[in-house]
């Protein structure tokens, strides 16, 4: 029986290990959603990758012009140009490698918390919790870079700490892997900065120079081409930080006043919601300014127990300190229109395992007064209670919800968007141009080219900027948010003769337009009315080129026709009078008339 126990213990690890893998496959077959994600986000990824791929480059490959892309760092899309030229391009395929990744940081996790408290079952159990977390769990079946931005910052804690820091450097290859896998991290979300300032600080602290000196050289080096490729690009992150609202540049940058209160939000919403949904719900996160007594219990208890379980830490526990605050003190500069329980997703399993931990030391500091030997099994037993309780509600709740969510279908705002995209594939030239919210993903249903709207409430400034991107279709949805209603619709409600509606859908209303830019008017406006010099043109050629006043041409002016013709006159409120030269293509005059409220009363023709 002895020999038992004993190979049980020795193979305890690798029991525990083969019941998450086993606990994964069956729960990722059973929430796997084949669907594309409807954030934008993930099919810009796409594109990407299979920019990389094609050997196109890092460029946005469904627009026309095919411009360098500089706004997400290249290593998600890196990852799923490898999958695509080893594999397969399938959506689902990277969507499954994405669910390697998790598993990959649920094991990376279980052996992880082993080495920093030498328990395998508070290590098992953390990791299980993380495996069913809804948010971890959601963001594993769809194309996005955060679990493998987790899978790799994990991979670089748990090399970190296992380095043989008195081994040469050349030839320490767990260090050399770990510079690897921590610019990497980097180039797959810029956040990866958080690690690198951890890393750095615990090797001065240390007094470990050379790898210190190593690491943010290696750092600098490597992320010197990115940096010299972004020099001339104002899409990144970092000048997104200066705006107010980075979906509404028209309000301005931030002050230092704006950027306290910005703090204040921040911090408020982290305590009130982001953190308590990250452990707790299997809903996303809704901005809202107000929080109750009862979400400001909970956040103030699960935060209570996370640094409870931080300050019961013996080993690392400056590194995961470091890195916490570090991560929290970039999220904390973030535009509070940046919310969701995304932004946290690399920590979520870090606050898991020091929320299991906390509660943990809370049951041994209850069972003091137990003899050593009872209160070891008590508090497992405890601990076992809590572990079923807790996948008994929210873990089972998780796997029900995101079930559903796998086998549902797309909302009709979407199907509507979706069934204009198969339109346009089918209809359009295979260089035709449709201006659209969310482009990347319209383009992976299309096939066809894609143009995003400016964020402006410049009407003028908006139909020239469909002009310049040589646009041929618009759609207008009801997707949610305002950016479409607020920028694109004012443009077509001005110049309505330059959008020709060739298609609509019901419930929600949803349009494809035809757009002309030289349709319709085009000049000067005063109070909502055309007034001052412009043009406008009909469907069946002709061309008016004049003054306007009060949305009537009014004054001198020229109406050319189709066959070359052009008529020069004056208008009253809209209607001829006075003396009016008709010339011919080749600008000899060929009738002279006289008009009275735009009836001809007098004409001589002239012999040409």
């Amino acid at each position: 029986m002895k020999n038992l126990i004993s190979k049980y213990k020795k193979y305890q690890n690798y029991v525990y290990l083969l019941s998450l893998i086993l606990c994964f496959l069956t729960v990722y077959n059973s929430i796997f959603d084949s669907k594309i994600s409807l954030g934008g986000d993930n099919a810009n990824y796409y594109i990407l990758g299979n920019s990389i791929a094609d050997g196109e480059g890092y460029k946005n490959i469904h627009n026309k012009s095919k411009s360098e892309h500089f706004h997400f760092p290249p290593g998600y899309p890196v990852i799923i140009a490898t999958t695509i030229k080893t594999i397969s391009n399938r959506i689902s395929v990277i969507k499954i490698t994405n669910g390697l990744f998790f598993i990959g940081c649920i094991c990376l996790l279980f052996y992880l918390i082993i080495n920093i408290t030498n328990n395998n079952f508070i290590a098992w159990i953390s990791s299980l919790i993380v495996l069913f977390n809804f948010h971890l769990l959601q963001y594993s079946t769809i194309m996005m870079s955060e679990i493998p931005f987790t899978f790799f910052s994990l991979l670089s804690l748990f090399l970190f700490i296992r380095i043989d820091f008195e081994k040469t450097i050349l030839k320490n290859y767990k260090f050399l892997l770990f510079l690897g896998c921590l610019i990497f991290s980097f180039y797959i979300r810029t956040i990866g900065i958080a690690l690198l300032f951890s890393f750095t600080f615990i090797l001065i602290i240390q007094k470990k120079w050379k790898h210190s000196l190593v690491t943010v050289l290696s750092f600098m080096i490597l992320y010197l081409p990115w940096l010299l490729r972004n020099e001339s690009s104002h899409n990144s992150y970092a000048s997104q930080l200066s705006f107010k609202n980075p979906y509404q540049p028209e309000l301005g940058t931030i002050n230092f006043r704006d950027f306290l209160e910005r703090m204040i939000i921040n911090i408020h919403r982290y305590i009130t919601k982001e953190i308590p949904s990250a452990l707790t719900h299997t809903k996303e996160v809704l901005y809202v300014n107000s929080s109750n007594t009862q979400e400001w219990i909970i956040g103030i208890t699960c935060i209570a127990f996370i640094l409870l379980g931080l300050f019961k830490l013996t080993k690392h526990r400056n590194l995961v300190i470091i890195y916490i605050f570090s991560f929290f003190g970039i999220l904390m500069l973030w535009p509070y229109v940046w919310y969701g329980t995304r932004f946290l997703l690399p920590l979520i399993p870090f606050l898991v395992f020091l929320f299991v931990y906390g509660i943990f030391h809370m049951i041994k500091f209850i069972l003091k007064k137990v003899n050593s030997s009872k209160r070891k099994l008590i508090q497992n037993l405890t601990m076992s209670f809590l572990l079923i309780s807790w996948l008994s509600n929210y873990g089972f709740n998780s796997i029900q919800k995101l079930n559903k969510k796998a086998n549902s279908e797309y909302v009709n705002s979407y199907t509507n968007y979706f069934e204009f995209a198969e339109w346009i594939k089918n209809n359009s030239s295979q260089n035709s141009v449709t201006c659209s919210r969310k482009g990347s993903l319209f383009y992976l249903f299309s096939g066809k080219y894609v143009t995003g709207y400016l964020n402006t409430t410049n009407r003028e400034e908006q139909i020239q900027h469909l002009k310049n991107k040589n646009v041929d279709y618009v759609v207008v949805e009801q997707l949610g948010y305002s950016s479409t209603s607020k920028y694109l619709l004012p443009a077509i409600d001005r110049y309505p003769q330059k959008f020709k509606i060739i298609k609509q859908l019901s419930n929600p209303n949803t349009y494809l337009m035809k757009f002309n830019s030289e349709l319709g008017y085009w000049g000067d406006w005063k109070n909502e009315k055309r007034n001052g010099y412009g043009t406008y043109t009909w469907d069946d050629g002709q061309k008016y080129m004049g003054q306007w006043k009060n949305n009537l041409r009014h004054g001198d002016g020229k109406l050319s026709f189709k066959n070359g013709e052009v008529l020069h006159g004056t208008w009253t409120n809209g209607k001829l009078n006075g003396e009016v030269i008709k010339k011919n293509k080749a600008g000899q005059i060929i009738e002279k008339s006289r008009y009275e409220n735009n009836i001809k009363v007098d004409s001589v023709n002239v012999n040409q």
